[in-house]
């Protein structure tokens, strides 16, 4: 019976096994920038792609992945809040529109007693008065405003639920060693 030296038997701390993936320290980082971007305004999301994109290359196969989700994360947050804020202007100028700007300001309608009493008097048979009044609408919601400002709503909740969900569940990829998708061959 031979010895089997220890070298074979677990791996040295210089082994290929313990050693990390380049880019793995980076692209935890860019995971929490994209967790608190809610509550910076999205500037520490755009300092995450920054990263993102500039340690992308140089990253080993599976950080390599994770870099291209976060882009990919990023992106479809964007668009979504963009999509949601364009939703929430045309909501509101569709509501000024309907409710703000009168249709014509003064209708006019013949006042009957003071053209029987008046009239005769005076000889005009074919004489009329008119009395005016403003036709102020009441504030409601047009159908078009209220889609508008739903869909907008669900629009950024969307980009919400994305943007704490998505990182969550990368970090957890990352911490066992797990790839996003494929591992580039």
């Amino acid at each position: 019976m031979t010895a089997v030296p220890p070298s074979d038997v677990t791996p040295s701390p210089l082994s290929p096994i313990n050693v990390p993936e380049r880019g793995v320290a980076t692209a935890f980082i860019v995971y929490v920038l994209l967790l608190i971007s809610l509550f910076t305004g999205g500037l520490s999301a755009l300092l995450g792609m920054i990263l993102a994109y500039d340690r992308k290359a140089q990253a080993g196969p599976v950080t390599a992945t994770h870099f291209g989700f976060q882009l990919k994360i990023f992106w479809i947050c964007f668009a979504l809040s963009l999509t949601a804020g364009a939703l929430w202007i045309s909501g509101l100028i569709s509501l000024l529109i309907h409710t703000v700007l009168p249709g014509p300001a003064l209708h006019a309608q013949p006042d009957a007693q003071l053209v029987q009493i008046a009239a005769p008097a005076l000889g005009w048979a074919d004489f009329q008065t008119w009395t005016y009044r403003s036709d102020i609408r009441p504030l409601r919601l047009s159908g078009a405003a209220g889609l508008q400002f739903w869909l907008g709503f669900l629009c950024l909740s969307t980009s919400v639920l994305i943007s704490w969900t998505a990182p969550i569940w990368g970090i957890l990829r990352l911490a066992a060693g797990l790839p996003i998708g494929r591992v580039p061959a």
